[in-house]
């Protein structure tokens, strides 16, 4: 397996090979589906390449609110798409344009974006150890008209505390809480104020190594984050007391990439070194047990995103569609739902298919990020960015 440097090279790390008999036992009991080449129901199709970028591309982030897709890169800089649907054809699929390019002065690789809720702010993390927060002065805009967008992007807030590298931000359902994790083993909590002002809640210690993802679940605030050391750590807030980490998910054999939690927040799917995606399912209110183990990639797992999808069966028992990504240039898209069980109708169970696939996504380059377009209307589009500079966008179409 292998870990990443700012600079691109690959670190080699050995492959664990102790195992005890446990998790041997754990592993085998679940049920693992992989993602075969075979007649799939559905098809994945390019709509935009977006170029521009002079470095690898990290990350993308859609508006929540606006037709905008952002994307940063190694070139240290996030730039601003606008789309609209194409005019002429009976399913247009969006067009995209330029709207402006925002030269974040981060000293190092831009590395993660998050949009706040309201799609107001846009932070950045960077390997400068720092995160910018980004808005523009008297921005009252709230409908489809994009065009002041292209106008000028302030940094309003700078925030600083992390030792190192920047490597994943994310703001709460509500917009009153940013997570931010780093190189340097923390997560930190911080709360957003009028006025673009941002108080740090909490510190969180938990992990042995590098933090490289965070994440948000989808109406409560529990936050989940995923390290170098295998794990996956999950926190909430004691109002008596400060944050603190109510649960370990161990299970994967190497560095956790990725998360991302169902839209309903039952579930949370997480993407690893080791080739691998889990399934954790909330059994209890601050219990998660792993209950698949999804197989499908012939190298690491960088990303993944859960979006509600345009499921087949209609919306009941619906739980969306997960694409993953990663190193080996192949993107997935599972279509996951629950049903009674065979033998106790009173009992549910998880099913899962892959319902498209598509290699060499970016060419011969590794795929870092995939991300749903959670706007209504747009649920079979996600955009991706890679280590070629570009940012691509996709439809899932039927076959």
């Amino acid at each position: 397996m292998r870990s990443r440097s700012e600079q691109g090279d690959w670190i080699p790390r050995p492959r664990k090979t102790v195992i005890d008999s446990d998790q041997i036992f754990q592993y085998l009991c679940l049920p693992i589906m992989t993602a075969m080449d075979q007649d799939l129901p559905a098809k994945i199709e390019m709509i935009a390449q977006l170029e521009g970028h002079d470095d690898r591309a990290w990350h993308v982030a859609w508006n929540p609110a606006r037709p905008i897709l952002a994307s940063c890169s190694a070139d240290k800089n996030v730039r601003l798409y606008s789309y609209a649907p194409s005019s002429g054809t009976e399913a247009p699929s969006p067009k995209f344009s330029h709207l402006t390019t925002i030269p974040t002065g981060h000293a190092k690789t831009v590395r993660g974006i998050a949009w706040s809720p309201s799609g107001k702010a846009l932070a950045t993390a960077s390997f400068d150890s720092n995160i910018g927060i980004w808005a523009q002065e008297g921005d009252d805009d709230d409908g489809e008209d994009v065009s002041n967008a292209a106008g000028e992007w302030e940094c309003m807030s700078l925030l600083e505390g992390h030792e190192t590298e920047c490597k994943s931000v994310a703001y709460s359902s509500s917009g009153t809480l940013l997570a931010s994790c780093s190189r340097d083993k923390t997560v930190w909590i911080w709360e957003a104020h009028p006025d673009y002002d941002f108080e740090c809640m909490g510190v969180l210690m938990e992990h042995s190594q590098d933090v490289k993802c965070v994440a948000w679940y989808p109406t409560e605030e529990i936050l989940a984050s995923a390290s170098y050391d295998d794990t996956i750590k999950l926190y909430i807030d004691d109002p008596q007391e400060d944050w603190f980490c109510f649960q370990t998910l161990s299970g994967h054999a190497s560095t956790v990439w990725a998360l991302a939690f169902s839209p309903d927040g039952h579930y949370l799917a997480s993407g690893s070194d080791d080739c691998t995606i889990r399934i954790w399912e909330r059994v209890q209110e601050h219990k998660w047990e792993c209950v698949s183990v999804l197989e499908g990639h012939e190298r690491s797992v960088y990303s993944l995103s859960w979006g509600r999808g345009r499921p087949s069966g209609g919306d009941v028992g619906n739980l969306g569609w997960l694409a993953s990504t990663g190193g080996d240039g192949i993107i997935n898209v599972w279509e996951f739902g629950v049903a009674p069980d065979a033998q106790d109708p009173n009992k549910k169970t998880l099913s899962r298919r892959v319902i498209a696939k598509i290699s060499q996504a970016h060419d011969v380059h590794d795929v870092n990020c995939v991300v749903w377009c959670p706007r209504k209307g747009f649920e079979g589009l996600f955009a991706t960015a890679g280590d070629d500079g570009l940012v691509k966008v996709w439809e899932v179409a039927s076959s």
